[in-house]
């Protein structure tokens, strides 16, 4: 049986002098090292219910290395409920490598990143709402980006690149963890698993499914791979994320679903007022995937209506 040791890793202290701490796990011992981070942001929770389906797994078998693992981030976001820290308006994810010595948010990435960088595969689990499972791909140089591709379509879910170049800057996804990882040449990729609120029961056994199949890719474990079975796939790679956002604010009505191939033009969705009336129609930019949509239904002007994956060729 592998030995599991969990504790705490102090990071501050609150206005009470309660104490922040974050939850480590560390799974077996040996070369091999595969890192597991998830709730980095407070409300994304299915990647933590997945964890816990591992953690019995691995409780009856052998591992041939060692996991690390950190089942939330955020601690302060998963007691809220929230995506950032109460009271300050951060992401997390965007603020990689840390510093120690600097606001919460700084204390805990750089917590993160200092335990993270001792291992040779790093995953990030997410939440991405009313969505298929999907993993995305930050760049990359080739040899490295190999390593990383070989281990994602082992996963058994749909493999994405991450936005073009000019909005990967703008969004800041080179200070995520996976940006920062691939920065320091450690191969590591973002899942992204289903979920609004809760836990998604099917994205929970996808995730579950996803971190067992990059164990045995990764030599960690013996067994036969997972199929995916819950979720629509995307086969095919040389796909890449991209927003279809709404021009206009009000209760958004979708005609496609998740996983489906539409062409160009094709109505994703109307958008009607508060009086009933269509005030949009939001449409395929081009031949697509439909990957995410907006989970509450009600929409801001620039908000993101679907998220898709379109076909391009790397620069």
């Amino acid at each position: 049986m592998t030995k599991i040791e969990k504790r705490y890793i102090e990071i501050g202290f609150r206005p009470d002098g309660s104490s922040i701490r974050i939850p480590f796990i560390k799974i077996g011992s040996g070369d091999k090292k595969l890192f597991i981070a998830a709730v980095v942001h407070g409300d994304e929770v299915t990647g933590l219910v997945s964890i816990w389906k591992l953690l019995e797994y691995v409780d009856k078998i052998s591992i041939h290395g060692e996991i690390g693992i950190v089942p939330v981030i955020n601690i302060e976001g998963f007691n809220y409920c929230v995506r950032g820290i109460p009271l300050a308006t951060v992401d997390l994810n965007r603020l990689y490598p840390g510093d120690p010595k600097g606001s919460l948010a700084e204390r805990i990435t750089a917590t993160i990143w200092k335990l993270a960088k001792g291992y040779e595969f790093i995953v990030d689990m997410h939440t991405a709402g009313l969505s298929i499972p999907f993993i995305l791909i930050d760049p990359a140089p080739p040899e490295l980006r190999k390593k990383i591709i070989d281990v994602a379509v082992k996963t058994g879910i749909t493999v994405l690149d991450e936005y073009a170049p000019e909005k990967y800057e703008l969004k800041k996804l080179a200070a995520s963890l996976p940006g920062v990882a691939i920065k320091e040449s450690i191969p590591s990729f973002t899942v992204e698993l289903p979920g609004v609120i809760g836990p998604d029961e099917k994205g929970v056994s996808v995730g579950f499914k996803v971190l067992k199949n990059i164990m045995i890719a990764l030599g960690l474990i013996e067994d036969s791979y997972e199929e995916v079975n819950e979720y629509p796939v995307i086969k095919e790679l040389g796909y890449r994320r991209e927003d279809v956002t709404a021009l206009h604010g009000g209760f958004i009505e979708y005609n496609v679903t998740l996983g489906e191939k539409v062409k160009e033009n094709t109505r994703i969705a109307i958008i009607r007022n508060v009086f009933g009336e269509i005030v949009e129609e939001v449409k395929a930019p081009k031949e697509c995937y439909i990957v995410a949509l907006h989970d509450s239904r009600r929409i801001w002007s620039g908000s993101t209506a679907a998220l898709i994956a379109v076909k391009y060729t790397p620069r």
